[in-house]
């Protein structure tokens, strides 16, 4: 066998592997952007399956699940909802207090120094 045989078989292994993982690339960049391509199955995986299984190989092509924080905005909602109650509710008190007080007025005697009580 001469070396020019060699070379030539070397370049049909390196042909012949450079098209079967070609076709692996092809087929993993067919994948919609929320799966990812599973060697072992062959085929397109949900990136939801990383959820239940996060060992499972080539987890780390999907992008990260973002928490769904819907009880944080809930809680903030309501303790800004809370904190405004609070607040209308000290100056409606305020508010009452005050025109109790500016209703009053010295025009009546508070008590009277004559009478049955006070001999002159």
């Amino acid at each position: 066998m001469d070396i020019d045989t060699v070379f030539r078989a070397v370049c049909l292994v390196l042909v012949a592997g450079t098209h079967l993982s070609g076709t692996h690339a092809e087929k993993s960049s067919s994948c919609a952007k929320s799966e990812f391509f599973n060697s072992d199955v062959g085929d397109c995986v949900p990136c939801d399956i990383c959820i239940d299984y996060p060992k499972t190989p080539s987890c780390n092509k999907c992008p990260p699940v973002q928490p769904h924080d819907s009880w944080r905005v809930a809680a903030i909602t309501s303790f800004s909802v809370l904190a405004a109650v609070v607040v209308f509710g000290a100056l409606l008190i305020g508010v009452l207090v005050l025109q109790c007080r500016s209703k009053r007025t010295l025009s009546d005697p508070i008590e009277e120094t004559t009478g049955p009580l006070y001999p002159v």
